[in-house]
């Protein structure tokens, strides 16, 4: 509630507290002034890029072109998608159920057994239809229904038009190759940028493509490895993106000292639900204090479930200190 979200972070456990395990937690970040209580308070930089995670999931279903369309008219610098390659050899924009190394299922999806990668494009069309009842989809019953999996043609074609960035996760196997094509072909390289679980689909990338400026990539990490810097630098990332309750402060630092652009991910609605009833009790849910708090890692880019609300909060930004630049 506003009410749970308002509490101070020095009134909490510190182990329940995103505020002080972003903010305060490491050893040189021992300032507790530097945690902001006031919701009308802003952070003086540059204000972080806005992502729409999968669309406007709130809005629209997730990784459909009417959530992409949604998030350019809502004002966001970028969106964020999943794509697989299909039997048919189709480029297709899709999440699923599963884990980074079993990815795209449907039992909870769809209410069907199987892989997407089962499918062709037009069966998948066909054939299967979003459950409605699903509560990592945040948009109302009726919207899930008219759900239509996408072709990342289709979606990039979309925001040639609207200007939008894409930033593609390549969440299945062999999607390094006719991800690359599609965009070179669409002549929107300027205007795309790549990540992945998998380092190793980051690397064949790199390997294919030299040009860091042309071909942005971002390495994302879960659970944060210790040599997470070695890491990215060994598959040739250009961003480094974290976990948002792993986006502390002096890793962004230490992320921006080492060359390396930043991100932070939000979880899907089910998981960021369970962090703060069960984690984080000085937040909400993606509210305004939450966003507030990432915002003063000094993290350049942010890709969220709830991307009007950050827009409302650049926007009373923009009000109170006058227009700003946007990080690059």
């Amino acid at each position: 509630t506003s009410e749970e979200s308002s509490i101070s972070a020095l009134s909490l456990p510190q182990e329940k507290s995103l505020r002080y395990k972003l903010l305060l937690e490491s050893d040189d970040d021992n300032d507790h002034d530097n945690i902001n209580d006031n919701d009308n308070d802003y952070p003086s930089r540059a204000f972080p890029w806005i992502v729409g995670h999968r669309g406007c999931l709130y809005q629209q279903l997730e990784n459909t072109r009417e959530g992409f369309q949604e998030c350019a008219r809502m004002g966001c610098d970028a969106v964020e998608l999943d794509v697989f390659v299909l039997k048919c050899g189709t480029v297709i924009v899709f999440h699923g159920d599963g884990t980074d190394e079993y990815p795209g299922l449907l039992q909870n999806y769809c209410g069907v057994s199987g892989s997407i990668l089962d499918y062709t494009h037009a069966e998948a069309v066909e054939k299967l239809t979003f459950n409605p009842n699903f509560e990592e989809f945040g948009c109302p019953p009726e919207i899930i229904l008219r759900g239509k999996i996408p072709t990342l043609e289709q979606v990039l074609l979309d925001a040639k038009q609207s200007g939008i960035h894409v930033k593609i996760e390549l969440k299945g196997e062999g999607t390094v190759k006719p991800t690359l094509d599609l965009v070179e072909r669409l002549q929107m390289t300027n205007q795309c940028s790549y990540s992945s679980f998998d380092l190793d689909r980051l690397k064949q990338l790199r390997e294919l493509r030299h040009d860091r400026i042309q071909y942005p990539t971002g390495a994302l990490f879960a659970d944060l490895p210790r040599d997470y810097l070695e890491r990215a630098r060994n598959c040739g990332a250009t961003e480094i993106h974290l976990k948002y309750d792993t986006c502390t402060k002096h890793r962004i630092r230490e992320i921006h000292a080492a060359g390396f652009g930043s991100m932070l991910w939000m979880r899907g609605p089910i998981g960021m639900a369970a962090d703060c009833a069960d984690l984080y009790w000085d937040v909400g849910n993606e509210d305004k204090s939450m966003y507030l708090a990432l915002i003063q890692t000094g993290v350049q880019q942010m890709c969220i479930n709830k991307p009007d609300v950050l827009l409302e909060l650049r926007r009373q930004q923009r009000e109170q200190q006058g227009p700003q630049d946007t990080i690059d």
